[in-house]
């Protein structure tokens, strides 16, 4: 019965590895898409929160608490925007600078009824599957 079972599993290995070796061998099931669109963005682009650039964070015990849970003895959640590039007099330049934050209202993710405030895209409802 040993026997039968090792030359079994000698079989079934040796089926496994042709298949990938057919695989690895013919390029076979690989599929890659890959997308450039160069220069889409100009340098004088600019991202803010007036034109739709938002950011969320959320920290969570995954619990029904809806108030601010983040213990600040731990620490802070700091954003930084950082730029760096040629000035107008044709100098180089680097620049940090901490965005301003602060805590986002429901009204503001989206999260109650009336969406006419919200500054995020709509949260789409798993339950429901949309077509296209």
């Amino acid at each position: 019965m040993g026997s039968l079972c090792s030359v079994l599993l000698l079989a079934l290995v040796a089926l496994y590895s042709y298949q990938k070796a057919d695989i690895l061998m013919n390029k076979k099931d690989v599929d890659i898409l890959s997308t450039t669109n160069e220069d889409f963005y100009s340098s004088d682009d600019t991202w803010s929160s007036e034109n739709g650039f938002n950011i969320a964070a959320a920290f969570t015990a995954y619990d029904s608490e809806t108030e601010w849970i983040l213990d600040p003895t731990y620490g802070s959640l700091v954003i930084n925007h950082f730029s760096w590039g040629i000035d107008e007099n044709g100098d180089p330049f680097t620049k940090r600078e901490r965005l301003e934050n602060h805590n986002c209202t429901t009204e503001e993710l989206g999260l109650s009824d009336d969406r006419s405030d919200s500054r995020f895209l709509p949260i789409r409802d798993p339950k429901i599957v949309e077509l296209y």
